[in-house]
């Protein structure tokens, strides 16, 4: 298991820092030749096949890593299942995709729709070999098939852009993505469905799956619950501009909690019946999560605007106050991320999913009266005002589970929060004393700002605690093992 465990974080930091650099320079590259209303269309379409791509999941991903010893019948009756909601779907959002497009006064969107829904099979089609990677605790595989996708998908992309495709551009690269990873994730897990059926435990399984579907189902539609109030409330040009700032501001928490989640998550079941030991992993997996997001989303905040002129262009101006404070709301999420897991493996998806209920209850009210005062701006101000007031009952049920309280979790993040103060008193200051008459002198005081600030941080964490700074170490002892075998690494418990 450590050894699995090393080389998942290797592969997954490795080949997520790979794939968001390289997703980073291409969606840039991307922006400077579509427009804001062509990632609009694109939001507006995502809204509807991510969300049916999960139903069709059914929450089956879950119970396969959940449940020991799965037998093949019972993984072909997961394969089937997904398939045949899959198509479903898809069939039911080809038939509705004219309605909604009139609904939305956007015509285009019926013809994204209809081609963008495709991607609901190939989802499906990977379901079980890609949960028996994440079983196995292969995620390095899964890495690789990530890594081939996005590298094969990006030219694509990049060339349908730079040809006057517009919104197609997206819906092809939102296509070639998952049927990349289909391929690659089949040939390295060499499972293959049959058409035998059947097992004692399917009932257990389908209540499970449906438990873990509802609470990320409900996650899921209430994620895109503020792109579908904002679009219908300003419009497909103020979506766009708040879809980039978003984009943006929680990329670099997306990119930290995803390697985590995706080690947490057979970790953590592994140890769903060792409460100290589970405690000790999540502890420690919230100090390395925070020691990164909160200084970046602090930093990211107070260098908006030399950030996006920089980035983006002129064009692109209007989004600052939204990356601003969008960027606090990715701090937010960012010590929020390891709290499902967690409720997971305690066997608690009834609780995520009247949780999340909750969220669509009330956020879409918050969202509604954001958007029509103060349009994006509102929305992103509701993020960061409701949202933490609603995250406290899960975190109250989470640290339940773990006999922790919360003097402890605000011990474990003092050091972390007391180092980013003082980063942001410095960053604050050159970013006020040097002067940017031009781009030029922009994207020199953008460096200034970002390795000064880096260095503060790093200085005032070592000369704070050094818990948080030991820790990282320790990741970074995986991520660049002394001999090529993972083999060689000090011997270190699973919570670790």
């Amino acid at each position: 298991m450590r050894e699995r465990l090393a080389r998942s974080v290797f592969w997954l930091v490795w080949s997520r820092g790979l794939v968001q650099g390289v997703s980073l320079l291409s969606t840039l590259l991307v922006a400077r030749m579509l427009s804001p209303t062509d990632y609009g269309l694109m939001a507006l379409a995502t809204i509807w096949t991510s969300t049916l791509a999960l139903v069709a999941e059914l929450g089956l991903g879950a119970a396969i890593i959940q449940f020991p010893d799965l037998e093949a019948m019972e993984l072909n009756f997961c394969f089937w299942l997904s398939m045949a909601l899959a198509g479903a779907g898809y069939l039911s959002l080809a038939a509705a995709s004219p309605s909604i497009a009139a609904w939305f006064a956007t015509p285009r969107l019926s013809e994204v729709l209809r081609v963008g829904g495709l991607t609901l099979p190939l989802v499906a089609l990977r379901l079980v070999p890609e949960g028996l990677l994440r079983k196995r605790m292969q995620i390095d595989k899964i890495s690789q098939a990530e890594v081939v996708a996005v590298l094969l998908t990006l030219p694509v992309v990049l060339g349908m852009a730079w040809h006057g495709a517009g919104v197609w551009a997206l819906v092809v690269g939102a296509l070639v993505l998952p049927l990349v990873q289909l391929l690659a994730v089949f040939r390295f897990v060499r499972w293959w469905p049959g058409v035998q059926m059947g097992s004692r435990r399917l009932g257990a399984l389908i209540r499970y799956g449906f438990g873990s579907l509802g609470a990320r189902a409900s996650w899921a539609v209430y994620e895109q619950v503020d792109n579908f109030v904002l679009g219908r409330v300003a419009g497909g040009v103020v979506l766009g501009f708040y879809t980039m700032a978003k984009t943006l501001a929680i990329l670099p928490v997306v990119n930290i909690t995803v390697v985590v989640n995706q080690v947490a998550m057979p970790v953590m079941a592994g140890l769903q019946a060792d409460r100290s030991a589970l405690r000790a992993s999540f502890l420690r997996g919230l100090r390395l999560v925070a020691c990164f997001t909160i200084p970046g989303c602090i930093g990211a905040a107070l260098i908006a605007d030399d950030l996006v002129l920089i980035a983006l262009g002129a064009k692109w101006q209007p989004m600052v106050p939204l990356l601003r404070v969008l960027a606090l709301f990715g701090l937010i999420r960012s010590l929020d991320a390891l709290l499902p897991p967690i409720l997971f493996a305690r066997y608690r998806p009834a609780f995520l999913f009247w949780w999340t209920g909750a969220l669509l209850l009330i956020m879409p009210f918050a969202y509604w009266i954001g958007a029509v005062q103060r349009g994006a701006l509102g929305v992103a101000l509701a993020l960061v005002v409701v949202y933490p007031i609603i995250m406290v009952w899960m975190a109250h049920e989470a640290f339940k589970e773990l006999a922790l309280d919360w003097k402890t979790v605000a011990h474990q993040l003092w050091p972390i929060m007391g180092a980013t103060l003082v980063m942001a008193a410095v960053v604050s200051a050159l970013h006020g004393a040097v002067p940017a008459s031009d781009s030029l002198a922009r994207l020199g005081r953008l460096v200034l700002t970002v390795v000064s600030g880096a260095l503060v941080y790093a200085v005032a964490i070592l000369r704070w605690n050094g818990s948080p700074a030991r820790e990282v170490a320790d990741v970074i002892g995986w991520l660049f093992p002394r001999r090529p075998s993972l083999r060689s690494l000090p011997h270190r418990s699973v919570e670790a």
